[in-house]
């Protein structure tokens, strides 16, 4: 019974000077769509359009607010992520460390993964290029998100519909047969 995605761990990291063209490569190379970073100061969003990263601070529009830039001195862990899979970038003890999950075996697995749709914050939207600055009515909070097409806002700048994250968690089993979530990935981005 194979009930676990093909997970790699990655040798090769990043330093300084090579994040975002780390970043990029392993993108390419897997066929993946969306990044979202936490770090010291913040959340971080991006999205590859040919082959690039563009990132929430790189968009030039007055409405949206300064975001956090992607620097590897701040980076706590960052997901790079699509169908195809996710490469997780993450910092412990101030040591970097990076794995790949395959999404390509999920349809055979068994158990399947359990697909979860998490809402994200946001009441109200402003569109420009290829994100969404989504904030909280009554909260102010703020962030970046890299959809557009499927959103609906309305001139009041409320959205018609949820933005949700779609993340899949494996299921193993423990040596007594209690099952547990193992292992999650993100899928990527949609709205409810």
């Amino acid at each position: 019974m194979n009930n676990q995605p093909e997970l790699k761990d990655i040798k090769e990291l990043p330093n300084k000077d090579s994040l975002r063209a780390w970043i990029e490569k392993k993108a390419d190379a897997h066929k993946l769509q969306y990044l979202l970073a936490h770090a010291d100061d913040g959340v971080i969003w991006g999205r590859f359009n040919d082959k690039k990263l563009v990132t929430a601070d790189e968009i030039n529009d007055q409405k949206f607010k300064q975001f956090p830039k992607l620097r590897l001195d701040t980076l706590q862990q960052c997901r790079i992520f699509g169908e195809q899979g996710e490469v997780l970038l993450w910092r412990s003890s101030n040591k970097l460390s990076a794995r790949f999950i395959s999404g390509n075996s999920d349809q055979q697995l068994n158990p399947k993964p359990i697909r979860e749709h998490q809402l994200l914050w946001g009441t109200h939207g402003i569109q420009h290029g290829n994100f969404t600055l989504l904030r909280d009515g009554s909260q102010g909070l703020k962030h970046g998100v890299p959809l557009t097409k499927e959103l609906q806002i309305d001139n009041n700048e409320k959205l018609a519909n949820k933005i949700c994250l779609v993340v899949h968690h494996y299921i193993d089993y423990d040596d007594d047969g209690l099952a547990h979530i193992n292992l999650s990935r993100l899928v990527k981005l949609t709205t409810v």
